[in-house]
């Protein structure tokens, strides 16, 4: 099991905030997160397992894959970072692209 460490309280902040509001007024025009667990707990645990830099990019590529024609299902976090993931190259923390059988595509 990975060891959960505390994220910065600004990016806890962030997160929340969403949940509280923009969330349910997505929820409400119909708009629902095609991933279990929802887009913002993962974010949220990609933060918490990897630091804010790497967790936001994870989160923001989790993102581009929830929607139409996109990735579904459950899709945890990922317990180690990706194969040549650098803090200068951040788009090699998240998984960007999906393959047509409706999963994250494995890196």
């Amino acid at each position: 099991m990975v060891e959960k460490a505390p994220y910065s309280p600004v990016m806890g902040a962030l997160l929340q905030g969403y949940k509280a509001t923009l969330s349910p007024v997505f929820m409400a025009c119909g708009v629902h997160c095609r991933h279990m667990p929802s887009c913002s707990e993962y974010c949220a645990e990609c933060v918490s397992r990897h630091g804010v830099w790497a967790g936001a990019w994870m989160g923001l590529a989790r993102v581009s894959r929830c929607r139409p024609g996109g990735s579904h299902g459950v899709d945890k976090a990922p317990a180690i970072t990706g194969a040549g993931a650098r803090w200068f190259m951040p788009w090699r923390y998240g998984v960007w692209s999906v393959d047509r059988s409706g999963g994250a595509r494995v890196v």
